[in-house]
């Protein structure tokens, strides 16, 4: 691949918009068409090597010395095609802490140039947690787009002019920071739905993509079996929606 490495986070504040399962599917069919994919599980909770069927990592597995210490990203893990630096809850008391370090919301950026300079990735995505947090902040200083999946419930409507405003937050400190596009998930066959997805395209336009419907008997096998959507064959539909929307990223993104 010739193209430069391309740093994305996804971010929604508000919990339960399917972010992290969106990065993980994100991902995996980014590798499936040939790229390099390095994903950073930023959240102390760890949903995301959880899903992608990683045990518990070690602190030193994680980015903790990267943002307490300036130290390099460490050796990721190889999994489902993809590389992963996975999390663990000391990432909770790092977020703590940074409050009282110099430069507390640009430390990951350091180590993350590194990575991108040694020209090792095409895509770098990072999931940091649903909160809006000094984490959550590194994450947007490291990143060069934001990938924002909202749910096509009433949350999302209620969640989508907070989400604006702490992007327009995030570009001061990072003016090269820019939206890839907002990913519509959970949507379902309700009128209520349907109505949320209007308020969307009305609102967001050609940023939109999706949607990821809520497939409960998909998402809720492969979250416990650790793999993405699309290593399930059966669930053609399902693929076909990640299909879409990484075609969508990969044309929003384009240099």
């Amino acid at each position: 691949m010739t193209q430069a490495t391309q740093v994305l986070m996804a971010f929604n504040h508000a919990g339960g918009a399917a972010k992290t399962s969106t990065v993980r599917d994100i991902g995996y069919e980014l590798s499936q068409r040939g790229f390099r994919v390095l994903l950073i599980d930023l959240d102390p909770q760890a949903n995301l090597s959880q899903f992608l069927g990683y045990g518990e990592a070690q602190p030193e597995q994680t980015v903790r010395n990267a943002l307490m210490e300036y130290a390099e990203l460490p050796d990721p893990v190889h999994i489902h095609g993809m590389d992963l630096i996975p999390s663990h809850l000391v990432l909770s008391r790092s977020d703590m802490a940074l409050g009282g370090y110099s430069n507390s919301e640009g430390r990951l950026r350091r180590a993350v140039d590194k990575v991108r300079e040694s020209g090792r990735y095409d895509f770098i995505l990072i999931d940091p947690p649903p909160s809006l947090s000094k984490l959550t902040a590194n994450a947007a200083n490291a990143s060069d787009w934001v990938i924002v999946p909202i749910p096509a419930k009433y949350k999302g409507l209620v969640a989508l002019e907070g989400v604006r405003e702490m992007l327009e937050e995030y570009t001061y400190t990072n003016e090269n920071l820019k939206v890839a596009m907002f990913v519509v998930t959970q949507m379902d066959n309700t009128n209520h739905a349907q109505e949320a997805m209007q308020v969307f395209q009305a609102a967001l336009g050609d940023q939109l993509a999706g949607p990821i419907r809520n497939r409960p008997a998909v998402y809720n096998r492969c979250q416990p079996e650790g793999r993405p959507v699309g290593t399930v064959p059966a669930d053609a539909e399902a693929k076909a929606e990640i299909v879409s929307v990484v075609d969508t990223l990969l044309e929003r993104i384009k240099p």
